[in-house]
């Protein structure tokens, strides 16, 4: 019995687990859980953030007693951190999730812009299509290029990238 192939509306997760490429499922709940806090946190400090360290904050980790917070500067981290307990006291007077919270915990995180993103796609498909080149010799499995066709077709939003391994297949 095969799996029957989502349609083209369909969230990206399920692409990706229709590809043979999904998180793991404990993994898959802890990106939905940050992704939800990341929302509500946003949400309730729309008033009190800049609009700058609203852009570029997420929930990277969270406890009943501990929120972090992941920001693209250390101006931004600082900024939070100073200001650390009013934001506390918003949260937990305003949300059930946080409302026992007692400690913000802030980490810089490096962000990648989509150009620089696209550029580092780029390059680790070069040097894959450099080794695809030193094995020629060897023919991708049916399984390999139904895999990496259908993360050309479904999971893969890069232009680029997406005509590359469509290439490779062809190759």
């Amino acid at each position: 019995m095969s799996k029957k192939q989502p349609n083209r509306l369909a969230t990206l997760i399920d692409h990706q687990a229709f590809a043979g490429s999904a998180l793991p499922q404990s993994l898959s709940d802890n990106m939905r859980r940050y992704a939800q806090a990341t929302t509500e946190v946003k949400e309730l400090l729309v008033d009190c953030l800049p609009e700058e360290i609203l852009n570029t904050c997420w929930v990277v980790g969270l406890t009943a007693e501990q929120l972090t917070l992941s920001v693209s500067s250390m101006t931004a981290a600082n900024h939070i951190r100073y200001l650390q307990k009013a934001y506390l006291r918003v949260l937990s007077e305003q949300s059930i999730t946080f409302q026992q919270l007692k400690h913000i915990r802030v980490v810089v995180a490096q962000t990648l812009t989509d150009t620089s993103l696209s550029e580092q796609q780029s390059v680790n498909l070069a040097s894959g299509l450099k080794r695809h080149k030193a094995n020629k010799n060897q023919a991708l499995s049916r399984n390999t290029k139904r895999t990496i066709a259908q993360a050309a077709e479904h999971v893969t939003t890069d232009k680029n990238l997406r005509n590359a391994l469509l290439r490779l297949l062809n190759e």
